[in-house]
């Protein structure tokens, strides 16, 4: 398996984390890119979230995003999420109404290896969570972003970008079992509070998510959200309070349809 880790030239965040990895991870380069064993740090030049079909393109299997985040309130946050569009518009992106496959195994060891690195390094008071699916880029691989980000002004010290370093590196070599349950979530909000939770506290692994404001969903997209996920999609979590109840009973027969516990949560 050849395993990613994909930094845009055009990101100084991501600019900063490669830095990071090849002086303190042990990469060596290689026939022109930086390799440990079956990991290899790939540059490009545009954007992460408009780089479609990248996974294909480079030949890799599996890839992380090491990405900067905007926050219009100015909250100093570390994230990861996966990729795609719920709705028929892709203004950041992707496709319309196309997921890019995840892995629930690969976003739970970067949720917990963010919370783990910001807590040994004392980084307190910021926020570490999970954000529901959106923007692109579109491909066919599991693939997860992993941001460090604030306000306009933010600027990330080296503790932080190592912070997102270790968090690419252990998402990356996460061990991928196919036969692994996982569940999708649907309700709440785009910082996924109620997800974050219970990936945090290993009750759950979550692949996509689709937020109260995308909803309603068609089954289209239903059937995208069990499909693109790397892992066995059993269960699906309802934020019950995060879905107005005339979307709910929709969503619920739908979910039915497919054979999919349904979990309030």
């Amino acid at each position: 398996m050849r395993r990613g880790i994909i930094i845009s030239k055009i990101d100084s965040i991501s600019m900063g984390v490669a830095q990071i990895l090849i002086e303190s991870f042990g990469f060596k380069l290689n026939g022109g890119v930086y390799k440990r064993g079956d990991i290899e740090i790939h540059f490009i030049d545009e954007k992460h979230i408009y780089a479609e079909m990248i996974g294909e393109k480079l030949g890799v299997d599996i890839a992380v995003f090491p990405s900067s985040h905007k926050s219009e309130r100015g909250i100093q946050a570390f994230l990861t999420h996966p990729v795609g569009n719920w709705k028929d518009e892709a203004l950041y992106g992707g496709i319309p109404r196309k997921l890019s496959k995840t892995s629930g195994l690969m976003l739970r060891n970067s949720l917990q290896t963010l919370m783990e690195e910001a807590d040994a390094l004392h980084i307190y008071r910021w926020d570490v969570r999970l954000e529901v699916t959106h923007h692109g880029p579109y491909t066919e691989i599991p693939s997860i972003f992993i941001e460090v980000g604030g306000g306009d002004n933010f600027n990330p010290t080296r503790r932080e970008l190592e912070v997102v370093a270790t968090a690419s590196y252990r998402a990356v070599t996460t061990d991928i079992r196919k036969d692994e349950e996982v569940a999708i979530g649907f309700g709440g909000g785009h910082y996924a509070p109620t997800f974050t939770k219970l990936v945090a506290s290993g009750e759950y692994i979550i692949g996509h998510m689709c937020p109260k404001y995308a909803l309603p969903i068609d089954e289209v997209m239903v059937k995208e959200a069990i499909e693109k996920n790397l892992e066995k999609t059993t269960c699906a979590l309802i934020d019950w309070k995060g879905v107005s109840s005339d979307h709910r009973r929709e969503l619920l027969s739908m979910l039915e349809r497919h054979g999919l516990e349904i979990i309030k949560v």
